[in-house]
C-alpha cells in the first residue's frame, strides 16, 4: 500500500507525475488497510492467502500507442472483469500508475469464497490450468476488445531472476591448478616426536572452500551455457507447436481455396460474404453464451446494476427451464432498469451500461456503439420515465 500511494521511496517513478496516478476505492494507506481488514473473515488459517495482487498492463508499445482515454477504458473494463470474477466488495482497492515507464493498473483482492465466506485463493488461482484459463479468459473478454493479443499459449519459456542471470555473466572464468601439497593434511601443531594434523573433516571442508572459490566462475560460465541451451530448447518446442498450428491453418486454407474452384468472381464474392456473415453470427452466439455463463458470477456480487440485471435474468431463465434462447430479453432489460432506478436508486447510466455489457440481446454491439448508446441515454435521462432497451436497437424512447 505504501508503494501504491507513493508513501515510500520509489526509484523507478517520476515524482513530477505522481498527480497523474489514479486511486479507486481508497486514497491513502489508512483507507486501503481499513478496506482490507473489513473484508477479512473473523477466523482464518495461519497459512491462508489474505490478498491477491493483480497486475493489468500490456507491452510498452501497445500501451503508449493508446490515448489516455483508451488506456482508461482498458483499465476500467479490466476492473469490471475483476469485480465480476471476485465480487465488488472483494476488490478492495485498485490504482493506476502513470508515473512509471509503462502505464499499468494493479488491484488488491481479498479472496473470500462467496459460497462459504472463507478465504479460498485456490478457487481462482489453483494450479497452472486455472492460471492459463484466466489469462485466456481475460484476453477474450477484455484484451481483444482493446486490440491486444494473448501471449503464446503453451509457451515453454520460463522466467529467471534477473539478479541470478547477471551474477552468472559478470564473473570472469578462471582456471587454477590444485597443488599436490594441498591434498595433504595441514599441520596444526608441530611436536618434537609427533605433530597434530587437521582431521579428515576439516581437510574436506578446507578443500571444498578452495574449490568453490577458484572454480565457481567456471561453474557459473557453464551454467550460463546451460541456460542458453535450455532457452534454445524452449524456443524450439514453442516453434514446433506454432509449426503444427500453421500446418492446421494451411490445410484449412487449402480447403477454403477449393470452395472457390470453378466459381466466377461474383459468385466467389458472394460466398466470401456469406462466410463473413456466418463467422460474425458465430462470434455473436459465442458472446451470448459467455454472457449467460457470467450471470451466476454477477449475481454473487450482491450489489450494483450488474447484479440487478443478473438477478432478473436468472429468474427469467428459470421460468424457461434454463433455456436462455426462449427468454424475452427486452422485458428482462426493462424490468431491470425499472427496479434499478426506482427501487435501488441506481443511476440510469450504470444500469444501461450494465445491460449493454451483460445482456445476451446486446451481444452484437461494438464497444463504440455501447459508448454512444450510454451517452445518449445519459443525455436523455431527465426526459425518460420508463426507459427500455430494444433487442437490436439500443434504448427506446419512453413509453
Amino acid at each position: 500500500m505504501r508503494h501504491a500511494f507513493r508513501e515510500q521511496e520509489t526509484p523507478n517513478s517520476d515524482p513530477a507525475k505522481h498527480s497523474h496516478n489514479t486511486h479507486i476505492g481508497a486514497h491513502s494507506v489508512t483507507e486501503g488497510m481499513a478496506a482490507f481488514n473489513a473484508q477479512l473473515p473473523d477466523k482464518y488459517r495461519k497459512d491462508a492467502v489474505l490478498a491477491i495482487e493483480y497486475l493489468v498492463t500490456a507491452s510498452p508499445e501497445a500501451m503508449h500507442a493508446k490515448t489516455r482515454e483508451q488506456q482508461d477504458q482498458y483499465f476500467y473494463d479490466a476492473l469490471e472483469w475483476l469485480r465480476s470474477k471476485h465480487g465488488v466488495d472483494q476488490v478492495i482497492y485498485a490504482g493506476i500508475h502513470r508515473d512509471e515507464t509503462t502505464p499499468h493498473m494493479y488491484a488488491y483482492v481479498v479472496p473470500r469464497d462467496p459460497d462459504t465466506g472463507r478465504l479460498n485463493c485456490k478457487k481462482w488461482l489453483g494450479g497452472a490450468k486455472a492460471l492459463n484459463q484466466m489469462q485466456t479468459d481475460f484476453a477474450e473478454l477484455v484484451g481483444q476488445r482493446h486490440g491486444l493479443k494473448r501471449g503464446i499459449e503453451g509457451s515453454k519459456a520460463k522466467h529467471q531472476r534477473v539478479s541470478q542471470f547477471y551474477a552468472a555473466i559478470q564473473q570472469e572464468p578462471t582456471h587454477v591448478d590444485l597443488k599436490p601439497e594441498q591434498l595433504k593434511p595441514e599441520v596444526l601443531k608441530k611436536g618434537l616426536f609427533s605433530s597434530v594434523y587437521e582431521t579428515p573433516e576439516a581437510q574436506a571442508e578446507r578443500l571444498s572452500k578452495w574449490v568453490q572459490k577458484h572454480y565457481s566462475p567456471i561453474v557459473i560460465t557453464a551454467s550460463v551455457a546451460q541456460q542458453e541451451a535450455r532457452r534454445a530448447r524452449e524456443m524450439t518446442k514453442t516453434a514446433e507447436g506454432l509449426g503444427k498450428r500453421l500446418e492446421v491453418a494451411t490445410e484449412r486454407l487449402r480447403g477454403f481455396d477449393r470452395i472457390f474452384e470453378g466459381l466466377t468472381t461474383t459468385d466467389a464474392k458472394e460466398v466470401a460474404k456469406k462466410a463473413i456473415e456466418l463467422r460474425k453470427k458465430r462470434e455473436i452466439e459465442a458472446e451470448q453464451k459467455r454472457r449467460v455463463d457470467m450471470l451466476q458470477t454477477l449475481v454473487r456480487t450482491k450489489a450494483g446494476a450488474a447484479y440487478t440485471f443478473a438477478k432478473n435474468a436468472i429468474e427469467a431463465m428459470q421460468g424457461k427451464f434454463e433455456n436462455w434462447r426462449r427468454v424475452d430479453w427486452a422485458k428482462v432489460e426493462e424490468k431491470a432498469i425499472h427496479e434499478a432506478v426506482n427501487e435501488h436508486r441506481q443511476s440510469m447510466r450504470s444500469v444501461v451500461e450494465a445491460i449493454m455489457k451483460y445482456s445476451p440481446a446486446q451481444a452484437d454491439k461494438t464497444s463504440d456503439q455501447i459508448k454512444t448508446i450510454v451517452a445518449e441515454v445519459e443525455a436523455r435521462t431527465s426526459t425518460l420515465s420508463q426507459p427500455t432497451l430494444r433487442k437490436n436497437h439500443g434504448p427506446s424512447p419512453s413509453r
